[in-house]
């Protein structure tokens, strides 16, 4: 029997925005020692639909609250439902005026993969009619839809953009975070990404999980985007001064206990390493603020990246020292790789070549 949805309303009060802070010691990067933003909003609602592996968390802007947002759907990686393990980054992407649609798509462990898209599809199409057609709901914009996902989310969010005829609008944007393929499946294709989407592939130097197998796959598939609107982009450790900025398969998630749910298998070990530093306020939700962004406007990623240069600023450590810079481009084979090359996958599948342009699937 389906419940009722759990609502509440976010109001982040001084200390609870100190708590999304990174570390202050004293040779930390400048761009992370920088003052928070003027949020355009105060606080966030918060409403839970749904049973088990069909269910999402909706996140609405408030304080004020717009009639209207556009809709970013938050693909979170294997068994990692609990939102508060990218809370701060949830609560980031609604203060600045977007609803958020947080699909769980797994129930347990035990939920097949096979059936994590269709769970997904699900879960956000009923988003969308409430958010179209229940009272005292931010009405979404169908105009301005983003995908993100980080690890078997970010195969999730690459599928998803691929999907045809599921009753969702076309992304405009995606971005794929350390993508790893639990389960190779041989549709959606990705040569069926609409050609107007952009779309940023992003791999971690130091990810020993699912390396950067499954993120070559999606960039090189996504045949149909022009080279001007996909990039591929390598984040670098950089262990100069402290908080170390370690870019592993973790590095995305960012706790914010205020969306603590206390769900999830592994409850303890996600929120405990959900640090937010550098990495994130100017390197993930930066990529990921700007890539929408020119995704809503209809510009190319070439023009609002200066050709991919936006994305390698991460600032300067507290000595002038400029942190490490991730390596953009659209050539693979200027980047280098991340072992594992075959990445950690729960099922064990042989990789794929990059099917080409007009194959079928066999």
């Amino acid at each position: 029997m389906p419940r009722l949805p759990r609502i509440g309303t976010v109001w982040l009060s001084i200390a609870a925005t100190a708590s999304l802070g990174v570390a202050t010691a004293a040779d930390a990067p400048k761009s992370s020692r920088a003052p928070r933003p003027e949020y355009p909003h105060k606080s966030m609602t918060r409403q839970e639909h749904g049973v088990g592996a069909r269910s999402y968390w909706l996140f609405e802007p408030a304080g004020p609250t717009p009639e209207r947002a556009p809709v970013v759907v938050f693909h979170h990686g294997w068994l990692a439902w609990n939102p508060g393990v990218y809370g701060a980054w949830i609560e980031h992407l609604v203060r600045c005026g977007r609803v958020v649609i947080f699909p769980r798509y797994q129930d347990d462990w035990t939920t097949k993969p096979v059936d994590f898209l269709a769970y997904t599809v699900e879960a956000v199409r009923d988003a969308f009619d409430v958010l179209e057609t229940a009272p005292g709901h931010v009405r979404p914009d169908r105009d301005r839809f983003a995908l993100i996902g980080h690890s078997a989310g970010g195969n999730l969010a690459a599928l998803l953009a691929a999907s045809r005829d599921v009753g969702l609008p076309c992304p405009r944007a995606v971005v794929v975070l350390m993508p790893g393929e639990v389960l190779a499946v041989r549709e959606p294709v990705l040569e069926q990404i609409p050609a107007t989407t952009l779309l940023v592939v992003v791999a971690a130097e130091d990810d020993l999980v699912v390396g950067d197998l499954r993120a070559r796959q999606i960039f090189a598939e996504a045949t149909s985007i022009p080279s001007s609107r996909k990039k591929y982009v390598l984040y670098r450790t950089d262990r100069h001064g402290h908080p170390r900025l370690v870019a592993d398969h973790l590095a995305p998630t960012a706790s914010f206990h205020d969306l603590d749910t206390g769900d999830g298998p592994f409850h303890s070990f996600q929120m405990g390493l959900g640090e937010t530093n550098a990495l994130d306020h100017s390197g993930f939700w930066r990529l990921a603020d700007i890539t929408f962004e020119a995704g809503f406007s209809g510009a190319t990623l070439d023009e609002a990246t200066s050709n991919g240069e936006l994305f390698r600023h991460l600032g300067y450590w507290s000595d002038g020292h400029a942190v490490a810079r991730p390596i953009v481009g659209d050539d693979l084979s200027a980047i280098p790789r991340v072992l594992p090359t075959n990445g950690l996958r729960l099922i064990l599948c042989s990789p794929r070549k990059p099917r080409p342009a007009g194959a079928s699937p066999k």
